[in-house]
């Protein structure tokens, strides 16, 4: 769950340049998986915006998935792309206002590429899933065969 020290490393891996945490939360993934026999075709992860990105100076999301991707030998692909920069989703509130603020902010990046496909997208954070099911939802249109989404944590809501 998100809290106590788990918290206090994903905070460290977001915010203050601890993009070697990647690896270890790439382990986590691939090993749950394996647990769940998830079989997927592409990872892909939840992007983010030019902006944020220059900021941040890495894609966490983005590093997480390169990491499970090589553990568990599956292909990666940038599937999506961010269309703006919108408020970060930790400051919006209700899960109404999460939904809201996600709404239409991604599209496919390479539509071809995601039909009759199972894809695994990979995220730092699952609160109320409004960020995940967006994505889930433009991919979807794009044609995807199944899709699944694997964190490093969620919230106890």
């Amino acid at each position: 769950y998100y809290g106590g020290e788990v918290r206090q490393s994903l905070l460290r891996y977001k915010f203050h340049g601890a993009a070697a945490y990647s690896r270890f939360y790439g382990e986590i993934l691939s090993k749950c998986i394996d647990e769940n026999e998830i079989s997927c075709d592409i990872i892909t992860w939840v992007p983010l915006s030019r902006r944020r990105l220059r900021r941040r100076g890495y894609d966490q999301a983005g590093l997480i998935a390169a990491e499970t991707a090589r553990r568990s030998g599956a292909d990666i692909a940038a599937l999506l792309k961010k269309t703006r920069d919108n408020p970060p989703q930790s400051g919006t509130g209700s899960p109404e206002k999460r939904r809201a603020n996600v709404a239409g902010v991604y599209r496919a990046a390479a539509p071809e590429a995601v039909s009759g496909k199972r894809i695994l997208i990979v995220d730092d954070i699952v609160t109320t899933g409004a960020t995940l099911s967006e994505c889930a939802r433009v991919l979807s249109a794009a044609g995807a065969a199944e899709i699944y989404a694997a964190t490093v944590a969620r919230t106890r809501e």
